[in-house]
């Protein structure tokens, strides 16, 4: 109960801040909050987000509220600077709040250590890629999409836009990941029940050998362009923000 009652503490004084319309610029911070996203090549929308918070509430290295960190692209082979870019924010003696935007492989690790030196700090983690109870053991708040459901919505909304064929894109890591291996297995039987042919299809992970460049020209070129074995009228369907964006 005291850790909700200081998140809500630390979310009303950003709050009245917001309210006031008054800058950090012109005056210290009273706290910081710590942010981790990913780099503009793996999550741009997000990148872009802390980047207006520190707008609106100012760098800390400026005296204002916000510390920025990025994850490596390659997070999956480089945890260990995942786990030192969060646990890194907790050397700031003024530090109150830790949200990693993206909870990444580590973030779990992280959490762990920043808790043992400092259990006054509240640790917040969305779109959680590590399993929900490994993440919620540690962390004080977790935020996912509700994947479960939308294993059924997606492929209905489909079929309402007039989809025959349901196409889902992924690599053998996510579906590694319990809520996204969930949220596939979901659409298959919804497609089966619904009358859409369901096909499941792997591509690169951005993050392996071939990077962004090389998984966004694969996407494009097997599935979005040249792919004929789906279907013409067909709904790709894809739990990454690359393949999204295409």
């Amino acid at each position: 109960m005291s850790k909700l009652r200081s998140l809500a503490a630390i979310l009303a004084a950003v709050a009245l801040v917001a309210l006031c319309g008054c800058g950090l610029a012109e005056a210290a911070a009273p706290f910081h909050i710590g942010i981790m996203t990913g780099t503009v090549s793996q999550q741009e929308d997000e990148l872009r987000g802390a980047e207006k918070l520190m707008e609106i509430y100012g760098d800390e290295a400026h005296g204002g509220m916000i510390k920025h960190v990025t994850y490596p692209d390659n997070f999956m082979q480089e945890m260990e600077t995942t786990i030192s870019q969060l646990v890194g924010l907790s050397d700031d003696p003024m530090m109150k709040a830790i949200i990693a935007s993206t909870a990444v492989p580590g973030t779990t690790e992280a959490y762990r250590r920043i808790k043992e030196k400092r259990p006054d700090i509240i640790c917040l983690a969305g779109n959680s890629q590590e399993d929900p109870g490994v993440i919620g053991s540690i962390a004080d708040l977790t935020v996912n999409a509700n994947d479960i459901y939308r294993g059924y919505l997606i492929p209905v909304a489909a079929q309402k836009m007039g989809a025959k064929n349901f196409v889902h894109i992924s690599f053998p890591r996510h579906m590694s990941y319990e809520l996204l291996s969930r949220r596939r297995n979901i659409m298959e039987a919804t497609c089966n029940d619904i009358g859409l042919k369901f096909h499941f299809e792997t591509a690169p992970d951005p993050v392996s050998d071939v990077g962004v460049a090389g998984a966004s020209s694969s996407y494009w070129r097997k599935y979005l362009h040249g792919s004929k074995s789906t279907g013409r009228t067909r709904h790709f369907s894809a739990p990454t923000m690359l393949i999204q964006s295409l």
